[in-house]
């Protein structure tokens, strides 16, 4: 089972992720989502279970989407890296969100969550864990309007 690292560790990277993501929303001409503290509350819930199961279906095996509601328009992006060591110095955290940011954008459906016009608010939490193999930085994604 991962031990879990201080969670305001990751804070600077879901700043950033939003910082990114709304920039490339803008660059399509969208507008910026608005951060939703209850969707970081589900992002922190998604974001830890896939952080050991890796999956879009939860381990109770709903979808991730499902968590939120159905009247809603919905989304769940998941990316994690590992490490063999990671103190959470700056150019770490920029390394490691710059790397998730990227590997998001080239997956079509993940990008399509992030440029979808009718989302207006995110979650994002982003889970810290160790592994045997070093530490795992876990993000989770939830998109709604």
């Amino acid at each position: 089972m991962p031990v879990t690292v201080l969670a305001g560790d990751a804070s600077a990277i879901n700043r950033a992720f939003l910082d990114d993501i709304n920039a490339l929303r803008a660059s399509q001409g969208l507008g910026k989502l608005e951060m939703d503290n209850s969707l970081v509350s589900v992002a922190k819930v998604r974001a830890e279970e896939a952080s050991t199961t890796w999956s879009h279906t939860r381990p109770n095996g709903t979808q991730g989407v499902s968590m939120l509601p159905k009247d809603k328009w919905r989304g769940e992006n998941l990316s994690y890296v590992q490490y063999g060591e990671f103190t959470f110095t700056p150019a770490e955290q920029t390394e490691a969100e710059q790397l998730m940011f990227a590997n998001l954008k080239a997956s079509p459906t993940h990008l399509a969550n992030m440029v979808h016009k009718n989302f207006t608010k995110i979650g994002i939490y982003t889970y810290v864990s160790q592994t045997g193999s070093g530490t795992k930085l876990t993000s989770a994604f939830m998109f709604t309007n």
